[in-house]
């Protein structure tokens, strides 16, 4: 089988032109092989919780990291706020484009050089995991300091999972008999997270706590 690194985008692309069964296979030490419906990132960007609550904190120049489809782009688009989408995929960013997303963004964060200042970086879908590591989370949140206006803040969710630790997996997708590379994605528990961003120069406040482990963290510019 071919490695491609956007097998994951090339199944958003097929959803959106009208694949409804497009399914990913997801591979992970940390859990069984399961099947991921596509459909999940064309959700109504408000359907759960943790999103509307993210949503409704956000303020001022947006920028939404690892945007995908762009479902929360769109939503605060139509909103009339000044939002920007950033992801390194290009077939998600042809996705957000068709979809009416006006400002894109295709690279990595990591590579990002702008002399734009936001107030709020948004990150959901626990993409903050796809850092890899703590030493590269600690490097995003520096990157963010730089980025943000003296009152910006950082909103992510990630989840303390089953045994409140952080874990880094091992994750590798399969999309039509074609294999992405395996990466390193982090999840973080809320007291790493907590002390790394207040090493970096953020102050931390966990908003919102659900029961399988997932939350939704604020971090400010302290």
């Amino acid at each position: 089988m071919v490695n491609d690194r956007d097998v994951f985008g090339k199944a958003l692309l097929d959803y959106y032109h009208g694949n409804a069964d497009a399914c990913l296979k997801v591979f992970s030490t940390e859990a069984e092989t399961y099947n991921l419906p596509v459909s999940v990132f064309f959700r109504p960007p408000d359907q759960l919780t943790i999103d509307r609550l993210a949503v409704s904190l956000c303020s001022g120049k947006i920028l939404d990291i690892g945007a995908g489809t762009g479902i929360h782009t769109l939503y605060l688009q139509n909103k009339g706020v000044e939002v920007t989408a950033l992801d390194v995929s290009r077939n998600a960013c042809l996705v957000m484009s068709h979809s009416g997303v006006k400002n894109i963004i295709n690279q990595d964060i990591f590579e990002l050089e702008s002399e734009s200042k936001y107030e709020t970086w948004l990150i959901l879908g626990r993409s903050i995991g796809a850092v890899g590591n703590l030493e590269k989370l600690r490097n995003f949140f520096l990157k963010a300091k730089l980025s943000l206006t003296p009152r910006g803040k950082i909103i992510l969710n990630s989840t303390n999972g089953e045994r409140n630790i952080t874990i880094i997996r091992k994750l590798q997708f399969e999309y039509q008999g074609t294999k992405s590379s395996i990466v390193d994605w982090l999840n973080i528990d809320r007291e790493t997270l907590q002390k790394i961003a207040y090493d970096v120069g953020f102050a931390p406040e966990i908003v919102h706590i659900e029961n399988d482990g997932n939350y939704l963290a604020v971090l400010r510019q302290a």
